[in-house]
């Protein structure tokens, strides 16, 4: 037979009261009742509140009218065959209450997916519609990572639960079990929030500790090839067609400082001359910013070679392997710290490693940003690279705006050597 008591967990006021839902062994149900006292006018034999106050009285009234409803309720699920629950008890308090009903959208998992069918629609100020198939990837990844959460805790989640208590159980979650590294934990925590938002926006009941989380990044370490690397690999011979045509995808990729998912499907369709000037038109994959290019010397010397081509084609997979033999092969193999992946686990270690064996893919942009740096208006790299701010550039590169004081510094001095400079005189004719 079901029985329905009340109790308090907590010696506190005010502390919550709690309802017990017992109908046999093993199906123990627990939740909020929605009340709450001090429990010092708690009596935890008679599990009622104690006291001959107006409100304990009411307290009383009311914890009972709960009681009776959940009963009523109770024999028309059973007799209509509905499983019982901690939510289905949940709901019946909500619905007692007159707390917003909670629907099937409401479940966690389930607003993430309607978040995920909304970003092929989303708007941007830029006049830019839809986002990126990588953008969208993660977001089905996080929707399976907080499916094998459910499945962990033998819970499912809503909207509204997630807090902070939810947030640092599940970073728990994500370190142990899943062994997830600290970046990758953190960027899951800000995407759950983004779709939290999103909820919240459309008018879906979060938690109240929403704005309080917060995702997180480690700072990573910042691996460029230098000037002098690149031309180190540049004068390198490679006896293998395939090395030396990713050779020229790389130089390419280092002063044109394009995303690879931009950078290895160039044409000569995306060469145009505009008032003489030689360019290269692109609009890129994953910000939909148009960026116009000045060929680089070093560009030109390659497209010249190929009779105005670009190298052949090559998938962003075989680029990074080759990437790591042209490096090594050109003895890039100075101690640098960084992370690289581990064949076993599937996860990135830190440590230090030979350079070469850190070279991916995305070096080709960082190397064009860091080593423009200084040498270059900082607007001006930024238009190329294409980043949303001055500061993301900056980060991006492993600068701060520290940085800006020490050019500023420079500058001043090198115009206070040129104002101290005598003026010269040059005799042009010699009077007889």
């Amino acid at each position: 037979m079901a029985t329905i008591t009340f109790f308090v967990k907590d010696k506190k006021n005010p502390a919550s009261i709690y309802i017990r839902l017992s109908i046999a062994r093993g199906k123990d149900f627990k939740r909020k009742s929605g009340y709450v006292i001090n429990s010092k006018n708690w009596n935890d034999k008679t599990k009622q509140p104690k006291g001959k106050d107006i409100n304990i009285k009411n307290l009383k009234t009311d914890l009972k009218t709960l009681t009776n409803e959940i009963e009523k309720k109770l024999n028309i699920a059973t007799s209509g065959g509905i499983e019982i629950t901690g939510e289905w008890l949940q709901e019946q308090i909500d619905t007692i209450l007159g707390v917003k009903k909670k629907t099937d959208v409401d479940r966690l998992v389930n607003y993430i997916q309607v978040y995920i069918d909304k970003l092929p629609f989303k708007e941007f100020p830029n006049g830019k519609r839809g986002v990126a198939r990588g953008t969208i990837q993660k977001y089905k990844t996080l929707k399976t990572k907080i499916e094998d959460y459910q499945k962990f805790k033998k819970k499912r989640f809503y909207v509204r639960d997630v807090d902070l208590k939810f947030r640092n159980d599940l970073l728990k979650y994500f370190s142990e079990v899943d062994k997830l590294n600290s970046n990758s934990s953190g960027r899951y925590i800000k995407f759950l929030k983004t779709v939290c938002l999103d909820a919240q926006n459309n008018d879906y009941e979060v938690n109240k500790q929403l704005k309080q989380i917060k995702g997180f990044t480690e700072k990573a370490s910042k691996i460029y090839l230098t000037v002098d690397e690149l031309e180190t690999i540049e004068n390198t011979l490679f006896e293998r067609t395939a090395l030396e045509n990713a050779k020229d995808w790389l130089i390419i990729g280092c002063y044109i400082g394009q995303r690879v998912s931009d950078l290895l499907i160039l044409t000569k369709d995306n060469l145009t001359v505009r008032n003489g000037l030689k360019l290269l038109e692109l609009t890129q994959k994953k910000t939909g910013k148009r960026v116009a290019i000045p060929l680089h010397p070093k560009v030109s010397e390659i497209l010249e070679k190929r009779n105005g081509n670009f190298p052949g084609n090559i998938s962003a997979q075989k680029f990074n392997k080759h990437l790591k033999d042209l490096c090594e092969i050109a003895k890039i193999n100075q101690p640098t710290e960084g992370a690289k992946m581990d064949e076993e686990t599937k996860r990135k270690v830190k440590g230090i490693y030979p350079k070469h064996e850190l070279i991916i893919s995305h070096v080709c942009r960082r190397s064009f940003a860091t080593n423009f740096y200084g040498k270059m208006p900082t607007a001006l790299l930024i238009s190329i690279t294409a980043h949303s701010t001055e500061q993301q550039f900056l980060e991006y590169i492993g600068k701060t705006s520290n940085d800006y004081a020490i050019q500023i510094a420079e500058y001043w001095s090198k115009q206070q050597l040129e104002a101290k400079k005598e003026p010269q005189m040059t005799v042009l004719k010699q009077a007889n």
